[in-house]
């Protein structure tokens, strides 16, 4: 999928670097750039997240570049319209997608694209976006900025894929009784916040008046119950009080549970899912291992997010390179049923 991968602590230091080629940027939220580098023979696309990842360390400013090999092609395109134009993705074994991470449309988007890959073809992408929970002007190419937009990379080469997360039930089994698009309004007929309030103060010293919404919520995010598998975990992200917004839709009558972890748990449910990526690239050879992790979990860990780094790398030999990003959404299609949108998990690609 990429020839090489590449750390730089400007856009301008980029520029000055490279001479030619199609690259995808990945840039955290802290980087000072005033205009997009316009270069003869330099063809990019990209996007902003809270943080990037390069060889086990984190970033909140400065880019990767990691430069497309000759059999793969780059897209970017309206998320609102259908992907059939897509002609590359038809024959392409593994795709790489950023998709605009605030957007009402990411569901629809990525199932579109799902019909119209090969059944073998593993997908591995990541919801941009700002940690800011405001939706922004941050995917672009070297023309201009894209709101509601997506980027499409399709390729000749295979991919590994892990998937795992790590939280477990605190409260529920509940019945969302009531929601619109990402708003869930009720739980068991009541009011959903005041369900998931109560809930959470009852089992913690937490309190939501004394504390914000959102320093609360990534440590107790809402997972949806699937018959035979791992929960599917969504993010509330806000409240009026009586509602909860979160990241990704839920249907009405679905079953969740309002889930909370162990920081060891988290930790090795990322080194469950970086020896499930591994596995499944069989014997072929590793380029790199690239990581989509919810800037969440990045939150919740703290100072302790660089054992989920270190528990990832012990899955591969040690000078393997690792990058990716901290995301608003992770993508993947880790299982038979189709393409997913999760939030608060780990999602590694061996290339």
């Amino acid at each position: 999928m990429f020839e090489h991968v590449s750390f730089y602590k400007t856009l301008e230091s980029f520029e000055k670097s490279v001479k030619s080629g199609t690259y995808l940027l990945m840039i955290a939220q802290e980087t000072l750039f005033l205009e997009l580098p316009k270069k003869k023979g330099l063809v990019y696309a990209g996007a902003i997240f809270p943080k990037i990842i390069f060889k086990q360390k984190t970033y909140s400013s400065g880019l990767i570049a990691a430069k497309l090999s000759k059999t793969s092609t780059l897209h970017i395109m309206d998320i609102h319209k259908e992907c059939d134009t897509l002609s590359s993705i038809h024959n392409s074994h593994s795709i790489f997608t950023i998709v605009d991470g605030y957007s009402t449309a990411i569901y629809d988007f990525l199932e579109n694209l799902y019909t119209l890959i090969p059944e073998t073809c593993k997908i591995i992408g990541a919801g941009s976006g700002k940690n800011t929970l405001i939706q922004e002007l941050t995917i672009f190419d070297q023309t201009r900025f894209y709101l509601e937009s997506a980027i499409v990379i399709a390729s000749q080469k295979s991919i590994g894929l892990g998937v795992k997360h790590g939280w477990k039930p605190l409260h529920g089994p509940l019945i969302v009784s009531q929601c619109h698009h990402t708003t869930i309004e009720k739980m068991n007929y009541e009011d959903a916040f005041e369900v998931y309030k109560n809930a959470i103060e009852a089992k913690s010293n937490l309190r939501f008046d004394s504390t914000p919404f959102f320093e609360i919520s990534q440590r107790y995010p809402i997972g949806l119950v699937r018959y035979n598998q791992d929960f599917l975990v969504r993010e509330p992200l806000s409240t009026d009080g009586k509602s909860i917004k979160v990241v990704g839709k839920l249907e009405q009558n679905s079953i969740v549970c309002i889930l909370t972890c162990k920081e060891n748990e988290l930790i090795q449910a990322a080194h469950e899912a970086a020896m499930l990526s591994r596995e499944s690239k069989g014997k072929e050879a590793i380029h790199s291992v690239m990581l989509v992790d919810c800037i969440s979990r990045f939150l919740v860990l703290d100072k302790k997010y660089s054992q989920e780094l270190k528990a990832i790398a012990k899955a591969y030999e040690p000078q393997t390179l690792l990058w990716g990003v901290l995301s608003v959404g992770e993508i993947a299609n880790a299982n038979q049923e189709g393409i997913e949108f999760y939030n608060n998990t780990c999602v590694i690609g061996t290339l």
